[in-house]
């Protein structure tokens, strides 16, 4: 792991804040009032009970999951990309369609869990969950590791394998039918009485594994490593493997009618003529994920719902711009004045905010227009040294912001 992203995992929950953080994904789950899903990347969760929660789709990509207590946890469709969970018990726990690629389980306990399609591959092969959305910038995990894994009964149904580290691995009684376990490192693995049926070991290395009464109609071993003489004659002439599958890309955006750079000299001539030459900037709904907008004039522009993850907006002018709906996970706001900025519902979670100034916006002799962050989802964000003066976080969630030597005076933090 990489120095930003250690630090960012030193970032750690009580039992009592795991509990509401999972209480307000609850009722996020039931559409309830003031629900939230749970945001906690990086985060440090190790130790933590969470026996029968329910956390389908939640979002835990680079969590510290060590000896974690997860028995008869839902996580169906969650993003645990790159998390560490060894030792962990996960016995019962709901996997269907997780993201686990990357993901560390060595010694972790999953017997009689549900796996069914889940991804277990190398993190490195891609860098898109299967909606389609980018990972933390950076953040880029090798192999899965299951060594030592306890399997036992495990329905891993169309499970994707490929590429990970599974040696010594318990699968007995397990489900494995028409996974994918390509490229494998299966050494010393139990598979005793498995169903592998339709499951494809092209290229996997199974030298010790024990295979006794294990179903294996239409399991694809051609290629497999059994012998120390396999393996070196695939090192000398590897066999073609198949390609693995590419998940779908999303659907491509059609791009802005005029160009960024344009947009942003028209309305530095829209400011400085009072509206009078150039054009207000409008970037609603536009995807600039990555966007280089240092130091840029973006006052009073209008940019609800835009996407901005990853983009660097260090040092930006965006004096009362309105940025309601707008994703801006894992941006870049270091001394941004965003004084009078309107941000409600934005997503921030694990951005950079520190030093910005988030203060209300005097406007004439005896106004002020107060900064907006009603429901904000900041969980992981970085404010210190923030000016928060006068800034509504109404109903916001700031579940592990670091707010050392941040101006919170006048701030309203309801709920």
């Amino acid at each position: 792991m990489a120095i930003e992203e250690e630090r960012k995992a030193k970032i750690k929950l009580t039992q009592e804040q795991l509990d509401r953080v999972c209480e307000r994904h609850k009722r996020f789950m039931e559409g309830r009032p003031n629900g939230s899903r749970a945001n906690m990347p990086f985060f440090d969760l190790s130790g933590l009970d969470f026996t029968g929660k329910n956390l389908t789709g939640a979002h835990l990509s680079g969590a510290i999951l060590r000896e974690a207590r997860m028995m008869e946890t839902v996580l169906d469709h969650a993003d645990l990309f790159g998390a560490d969970l060894r030792g962990a018990n996960l016995t019962r726990s709901h996997l269907y369609r997780t993201d686990l690629r990357g993901a560390n389980l060595r010694g972790a306990m999953l017997q009689d869990a549900v796996m069914v399609e889940v991804d277990l591959r190398d993190g490195s092969m891609a860098n898109k969950s299967s909606d389609g959305e980018l990972k933390v910038i950076g953040f880029e995990p090798g192999p899965a590791d299951m060594s030592s894994t306890v399997l036992v009964r495990a329905d891993m149904a169309r499970a994707k394998l490929s590429g990970s580290f599974a040696s010594g691995a318990d699968f007995s009684h397990s489900k494995l039918s028409d996974a994918r376990l390509v490229r494998t490192d299966l050494r010393n693995s139990k598979f005793v009485g498995a169903n592998l049926s339709g499951a494809d070991f092209s290229g996997a290395d199974l030298r010790g594994a024990d295979m006794t009464g294990a179903t294996t109609t239409g399991t694809v071993l051609r290629t497999a490593i059994r012998t120390d003489a396999d393996a070196v004659a695939q090192q000398i002439n590897p066999p073609p493997l198949p390609v693995e599958p590419k998940d779908p890309e999303p659907a491509a955006k059609p791009a802005p009618a005029l160009d960024l750079e344009g947009m942003l000299v028209a309305h530095v001539k829209w400011l400085k003529s009072g509206g009078k030459e150039g054009t207000q900037l409008n970037l609603v709904g536009m995807d600039l994920d990555g966007a280089d907008l240092q130091s840029r004039v973006l006052s009073l522009g209008i940019a609800s719902r835009v996407r901005l993850r990853g983009a660097n907006l260090e040092g930006a002018q965006m004096q009362s711009i309105q940025l309601d709906g707008a994703d801006l996970r894992s941006a870049n706001l270091r001394s941004a004045d965003l004084r009078g900025a309107k941000l409600d519902r934005a997503i921030l979670i694990d951005g950079c905010l520190e030093e910005a100034n988030l203060a209300s916006l005097r406007i004439g002799a005896d106004r002020l227009l107060r900064t907006s962050l009603v429901r904000a989802r900041m969980a992981g964000a970085r404010l210190r040294k923030a000016i928060l003066h006068g800034c509504d976080l109404t109903n916001a969630d700031m579940t592990g912001c670091d707010l050392h030597e941040a101006v919170v005076t006048g701030t309203i933090l309801k709920r």
